[in-house]
């Protein structure tokens, strides 16, 4: 496993920023699979059912209410676990940070 520094609750992070990268991890901003079909750029499920959105800014904003609430700072790689039902959680880890740092 990559080590990943700052990450968790006191990192210091720009949760637009992490948005973005999660978004483009999930469903490429919002242009595939759930992103494309219920506006749910992020894969957001509640209740076991896939949460659907009038529009990309709607997901957006739930994201980061979420995330904020609940997980804060830059992602762990336990959040990434939690994140992703466990499927792939290093490889999205990976990706997320690809895309919030611009790599």
């Amino acid at each position: 496993m990559q080590n990943f520094a700052k990450t968790g609750r006191d990192a210091q992070f720009d949760i637009n920023k992490l948005a973005y990268a999660v978004a483009m991890a999930e469903t490429q901003d919002c242009t595939k699979g759930l992103g494309k079909k219920y506006f749910n750029c992020f894969g957001i499920r509640h209740n076991g059912k896939d949460m659907q959105y009038k529009s990309k800014k709607d997901s957006y904003d739930e994201f980061k209410r979420v995330w904020q609430k609940f997980y804060g700072g830059f992602p762990t790689y336990q959040q990434a676990v939690i994140w992703t039902g466990n499927s792939a959680p290093e490889s999205w880890l990976v990706a997320v940070k690809q895309f919030y740092y611009g790599k």
